[in-house]
């Protein structure tokens, strides 16, 4: 399907204010890094499971969760770091060391796998079933939107000249969404949308 990292995104979003009430308590940590990653997993896999939206109990889980999901990602950043320094030919190997990175918390959460297991879990789930989707997903689409909340302001701006300063506020809380509450729960949406060939 051509636009699946759109609706990828869609899915992350409606879920974000389907439940925005039950979240709010959370928002804090949910821009967190790491902490935002499995917490975001977390309350997730409570929806998905029909458990419904816990957010104390998820905070709690996550926390128990956050050692062992900053071992796995720590390992695999510094990978990505020592590729990226590889002129030309590292760029890929370090993109792909940052896909595997996103997969970390999904593989701690719903699958319960950790360590050097959970790190070739997230390998596989990137090689065999992403195919340029989680690319598309986890990079292009939010610098897309990035790059379009800066042009939206500098436009209006130029209009509206009110619109530096009090617009200012606003570009910087949707960057913010984007980069933390947003981006982990389109990280967990993907990771479901890769678990669908193999169900």
């Amino acid at each position: 399907m051509r636009f699946r990292a759109l609706l990828i995104w869609k899915r992350a979003i409606g879920f974000q204010l389907s439940h925005w009430t039950s979240l709010l308590p959370v928002v804090p940590f949910l821009c967190l890094p790491v902490v935002g990653d499995v917490l975001s997993s977390v309350l997730i896999r409570q929806k998905v499971h029909g458990a419904g939206i816990l957010p104390w109990e998820a905070l709690r889980r996550a926390w128990t969760l956050v050692p062992r999901l900053l071992a796995m990602k720590i390992y695999f950043e510094t990978i990505g770091l020592l590729w990226a320094l590889v002129p030309f030919y590292g760029i890929l190997p370090s993109i792909k060391h940052r896909l595997y990175w996103a997969m970390a918390s999904n593989v701690l959460v719903f699958e319960g796998l950790s360590g050097e297991v959970g790190r070739n879990r997230c390998r596989e789930l990137i090689e065999e079933f992403s195919r340029g989707l989680g690319i598309r997903t986890l990079n292009t689409v939010p610098s897309l939107l990035l790059t379009g909340f800066v042009i939206v302001w500098i436009v209006a701006g130029s209009v509206f000249e009110a619109v530096y300063s009090y617009g200012f506020g606003a570009l910087i809380f949707l960057s913010v969404w984007v980069v933390f509450p947003a981006s982990s729960a389109v990280n967990t949406f993907f990771y479901l949308e890769l678990l669908e060939p193999q169900a």
